[in-house]
């Protein structure tokens, strides 16, 4: 059996993302990509990115994307809608697939409460997977209003929290989430860390520098930094902090942003005119990524010391190490267990000063940047990739399948209790009770 299919037998898996359809590039897309590629199965259920009244079903690449309609707008659209949870469950009974494995790609009202709902009536089992650390000192105190914290943090934490121990298995981005599900009652040998990603077959054709700066308008002698953002961009004053001090060394150095625009960014500098070293793409579509990234000379990826960023996986440095230059950052959670690996750029003190430092000792030093680049694009294809990653998925399926981590929840009732509670999966029928 070739190395793209599966290693036991095909599986039948549902992954449910509590994100609207494009974003789900950095997890669920990538593993449903590769777990199909390997003969399983698979349907991902995400949220339309506009769509509040129709299900929208794709087939792309061998598996089924389910985009839902959500009755919220923009960023509210990550698994809050209680309609959208109520649709969900209907189509799920509707459809009446007896799959083999449910994987909640995270525990919000609108992925948690239907899959739950399904996997208890079909005997299904289910399991979590965990990205970032929202409650308790997390993200929800730097990308939510203060109105927002004082009345939904307790929301927000009872849904990342209350149903981790509920499921039959973590999977997790980082090892912090993974202790973190520990201390709520989940097993050690039922976690595993999943890190982010490469995604090598977006970045397969990155082009030569020169002639991605020809696109850019940029000179092909100048030095070119790079920070890139959809939507997670609590550290870009650092960077900009840091390339202000490596425009004062040269004039000619170029700030390139990917992601955010040129009024994300106009506040954080100290005067006005630093703006004109400075190109703000804005949104750029993940497939165009590479043509643009690949006009830096180096990478800038601040990641200070606090609980939000010890919890998460920078998923851009999979984008960074594709393109194949060095990356300067910190030595904070997932990142200092990478750099210490791999020798794939340079962590530095989470200063201007310190950071634009170690930028200098790379941008003097092309050869240096050359060797790092390279160690940088061969760990993101013999690592990162998500072929190679996606073994450990799905080994962990079939450990939890097939006993190894113990009994699965159901197994573990009374047979009355299963009986009461779930009813005969054998004999299920095609309508909710």
């Amino acid at each position: 059996m070739s190395a793209e299919t599966a290693t036991e037998r095909p599986l039948r898996i549902l992954l449910v993302s509590n994100h609207r359809r494009f974003k789900i590039n950095f997890r669920a897309f990538p593993w449903a990509y590769e777990l199909a590629a390997r003969g399983h199965d698979v349907d991902v259920m995400c949220h339309a990115d506009t769509e509040r009244w129709r299900t929208h079903i794709e087939h792309v690449n061998g598996f089924r994307i389910i985009e839902s309609p959500d009755m919220l707008v923009g960023a509210l659209r990550q698994g809050w809608d209680p309609i959208c949870a109520w649709r969900r469950r209907a189509l799920l009974f509707r459809e009446n697939k007896q799959y083999d494995i449910i994987h909640c790609l995270d525990t919000r009202l609108a992925v948690v409460l239907p899959a739950l709902a399904y996997a208890r009536k079909k005997q299904i089992p289910i399991v979590s997977d965990w990205i970032d650390w929202w409650g308790r000192g997390g993200l929800i105190k730097e990308r939510r209003p203060l109105w927002y914290q004082w009345l939904f943090a307790p929301i927000e934490v009872h849904f990342e929290e209350a149903y981790r121990n509920k499921l039959d298995g973590l999977t997790t981005i980082s090892h912090a989430l993974m202790e973190r599900g520990i201390k709520l009652g989940i097993e050690r040998k039922r976690c595993l860390v999943i890190p982010g990603g490469a995604n090598i077959r977006a970045f397969a054709e990155v082009p030569p520098k020169s002639e991605s700066r020809s696109m850019l308008g940029i000179p092909e002698d100048v030095p070119v930094v790079c920070f890139s953002g959809l939507d997670v961009l609590i550290d870009l004053p650092l960077a900009v902090q840091a390339f202000e001090l490596l425009l004062k060394r040269d004039p000619r150095t170029i700030m390139l942003l990917a992601g955010p625009a040129e009024h994300d960014v106009s506040g954080m500098v100290s005067c006005e005119s630093v703006m004109a070293n400075v190109k703000a793409l804005g949104p750029v579509p993940y497939k165009q990524l590479p043509k643009y990234l690949a006009a830096a000379d180096l990478f800038l990826m601040p990641y200070s010391n606090k609980v939000s960023n010890v919890g998460r996986w920078p998923n851009k440095i999979g984008d960074y190490m594709c393109v194949g230059r060095p990356t300067i950052s910190n030595p904070v959670g997932e990142v200092k267990w990478l750099f210490e690996r791999y020798d794939i750029g340079a962590l530095a003190d989470p200063t201007p000063q310190a950071m634009a430092d170690a930028a200098v000792a790379y941008l003097d030093d092309p050869e240096r940047a050359s060797r790092a680049g390279e160690v940088a694009r061969e760990t993101a294809y013999t690592v990162f990739a998500w072929d190679k990653l996606i073994v450990n998925l799905e080994r962990y399926y079939f450990d939890l399948l097939d006993g190894r981590l113990g009994p699965l929840h159901f197994q573990q009732l009374p047979a009355a209790k299963q009986a009461a509670t779930f009813g005969n999966a054998a004999h299920a029928k095609g309508t909710e009770p």
